[in-house]
């Protein structure tokens, strides 16, 4: 059975095909990957580096499947499966480890956005703070008084947190 998909997949993408292919998008992605560990043309980089890394998942799963005599073989030293598992270990290290919940980033801005009372978010944003307070009224947001945090004003309206402070941005948007 396997060996008849192997075929299959061979037939649709020729090894003299698929293994420049996973190769070159494996320079590339490595290419990009340093670019975006050092900030470098971090827009169009990060964009080309993530849809390019799925096509390489693909192109490599396909070359897996048309080496895959070759592939199983080097299974059979103990080398190569301590390497394996070698990177497996270290991958779910540092996924384990906290780099993914790491202090900071997105939900550090919006539990502060949330925690600060409306006079507050006034002075920061720049703008009138009646004005405010009216502009969040006007988007569902109702605030009693001006030391009022978007969190519970938000909770009192039946809202998530996070859409108030998108909310809360928009307004301050749409007043300047």
């Amino acid at each position: 059975m396997a060996s008849q998909f192997n075929a299959g997949v061979v037939k649709v993408f020729p090894r003299r095909v698929i293994t420049p292919v996973t190769g070159a998008l494996a320079l590339v992605i490595g290419v990009s990957g340093g670019m975006l560990f050092f900030h470098l043309g971090e827009g169009l980089v990060k964009v080309a580096h993530e849809w390019l890394g799925l096509l390489f998942v693909a192109a490599m799963l396909i070359h897996i499947l048309s080496n895959w005599k070759a592939f199983t073989q080097h299974f059979r030293q103990s080398t190569a499966r301590a390497g394996v598992l070698s990177v497996l270990l270290l991958t779910g290290v540092f996924l384990g480890s906290g780099a993914i919940s790491q202090p900071g980033g997105p939900n550090v801005i919006y539990s502060a956005l949330g925690d600060a009372p409306i006079a507050s978010l006034a002075v920061l944003f720049k703008v009138d703070e009646s004005l405010l307070i009216k502009e969040l009224g006007s988007r569902g947001i109702p605030v009693a008084a001006n030391d009022q945090s978007i969190r519970d004003a938000a909770v009192l309206a039946g809202m998530n947190e996070r859409d108030a402070v998108k909310q809360l941005v928009s307004s301050v948007g749409s007043m300047r």
